[in-house]
């Protein structure tokens, strides 16, 4: 409250949103807090990072503010980086904004190169193959918002073609689930299209093994109901995918700390293995 206008005010209230507003479910007390503060910030660069924190309270809190002013407001002074596109696009999918979620999902992918990665981390030596990796997970998450953005605007075509290019430039997890929403949000879709077995295979994989299972399961619980007429099974349906996706590790032979070789087929046949990688600094 005393020095509202600095570099830390929007780290400070992503603090606040995140624990007292999520953490602690108090969505009113977070806005309390930080509403004040927001008033006084002229920087127009803080006035980003906390009104988008604000916003993110907006379905529990009613919060007088436009995410396109916001945005609009520090893209006046210098253009968005990929990650302050991406985070209106976080947010205007939240709020239900289609058109500015797809205007900055494509600003996003246009900025999803690895020189952009490399000069977002100017100070940090990465490997060609790191950047090129991460520059493409960016570019499927921008993708896979931008198609969900077009589906919910109403351009099917537009929206499976965005799913279908985000599928081929990102990478995916040992259990081959996308580090993206991706499958969430071609399985809604699919969904919404009556393609109840497309539907079913990317949600399961995603309420299985993804990033926010709980999320995609509601959606995966409707397919599997709209496909076999009712519910019946669908504990038993979710239990056998897990079973079916889960992955037997590849070996692999690491040194412990005095030297010896530990081989991970040593430990583990015929064993289910709590692993455990511990790194000293």
């Amino acid at each position: 409250a005393e020095f509202p206008d600095t570099e830390h005010s929007g780290s400070m209230a992503g603090v606040v949103v995140y624990y007292r507003g999520h953490e602690m479910d108090d969505p009113q007390g977070a806005y309390d807090v930080v509403a004040p503060v927001f008033e006084q910030i002229e920087d127009p660069e803080q006035r980003f990072s906390v009104g988008l924190e604000m916003l993110s309270l907006a379905d529990s809190v009613e919060v007088p503010l436009e995410l396109a002013e916001i945005a609009d407001t520090l893209a006046a002074q210098r253009p968005l980086t990929y990650g302050e596109n991406q985070q209106v696009v976080e947010i205007a999918a939240e709020l239900e904004e289609w058109s500015i979620a797809a205007a900055h999902a494509s600003a996003a992918s246009n900025l999803a190169t690895p020189e952009a990665y490399r000069a977002d981390y100017p100070d940090r030596e990465f490997s060609d193959e790191d950047v090129a990796e991460r520059a493409g997970r960016r570019k499927a998450t921008s993708l896979a918002y931008d198609g969900w953005a077009a589906y919910n605007l109403g351009d099917t075509e537009l929206a499976f073609a965005r799913f279908a290019a985000a599928d081929d430039v990102g990478s995916v997890s040992y259990l081959g689930v996308p580090n993206t929403p991706l499958y969430t949000f071609w399985g809604r879709a699919a969904l919404g299209e009556g393609e109840f077995d497309s539907a079913i295979e990317m949600l399961g994989a995603e309420a299985a093994f993804g990033n926010d299972g709980s999320g995609a399961e509601v959606y995966l619980r409707e397919a599997y109901a709209a496909k076999n007429g009712d519910e019946e099974g669908f504990d038993e349906f979710l239990w056998a995918t897990r079973n079916k996706l889960a992955t037997t590790v590849d070996d692999f032979t690491l040194l412990d700390y005095e030297g010896n070789e530990i081989s991970m087929a040593d430990v583990s046949t015929g064993k289910v293995t709590l692993l455990a990688f511990w790194f000293p600094t």
